[in-house]
């Protein structure tokens, strides 16, 4: 099947239903929600299986952040178009969603018939806190691997944070901005990376002239 890839090819040509069959594993038993989610993506599609490029990983999480709406699901729906157009991005939708909806469904019935015992109300404030310590580990890998050792990104994800903490809610418009911003950086270090080749080869001309 043809891949919708934005650029890069990957190492390892995948079929969309081994793809969908990861989806409905990761929405079964993938836990620590959107931030930690989104980081097993990219460790297993991009950095373990090699199913999908970095390019389209950073694509489609770019894409979601700047939809309203579930990020990691959002997430999940790009890599699945990409992949697969229309069909991939619904199979992959809805193999995702589906285990987690009926989980749900099921632990908030177990909650409202159980939860005045004070074991479920132990239980839950447990699962919490293992739950934060999973976002806290997957959102500081996913910020390492999109970030690197890029000063200018590390900056806007500083002044992102600070905005985030201080607004209470994510604002789609600082996000742009910071999308803007950056791509304007990498046209701009692009552009001097030219204009170096160029005068390099001028120089090396000049010299092969001045030697005949």
């Amino acid at each position: 099947m043809a891949a919708l890839h934005p650029e890069t090819s990957v190492a390892t040509t995948i079929g969309l239903w081994p793809l969908t069959g990861y989806f409905a594993k990761l929405g079964t038993i993938g836990f620590g929600g959107p931030a930690a989610l989104v980081g097993f993506m990219h460790r297993d599609l991009v950095e373990k299986r090699r199913w999908i490029t970095e390019d389209t990983y950073k694509l489609s999480l770019a894409l979601a952040q700047i939809m309203p709406g579930p990020l990691a699901a959002q997430t999940a729906i790009a890599i699945g178009y990409f992949e697969g157009g229309i069909l991939g991005a619904t199979l992959v939708g809805l193999t995702f969603i589906l285990p987690s909806f009926l989980m749900v469904v099921a632990i908030s019935l177990a909650y409202v018939s159980y939860g005045a015992l004070w074991r479920m109300q132990a239980l839950f404030y447990a699962i919490g806190a293992t739950v934060i310590a999973i976002i806290a580990i997957a959102a500081y890998k996913l910020a390492r691997s999109a970030n690197k050792r890029n000063p200018l990104l590390w900056g806007i994800f500083a002044l992102l944070t600070i905005v985030t903490v201080w607004a209470q809610t994510e604002l789609a418009e600082f996000f742009i901005l910071a999308g803007l911003e950056s791509r304007d950086a990498d046209g701009a270090r692009g552009r001097s990376a030219r204009r170096s080749c160029l005068a390099d080869g001028g120089v090396a001309r000049a010299g092969e002239y001045r030697h005949q």
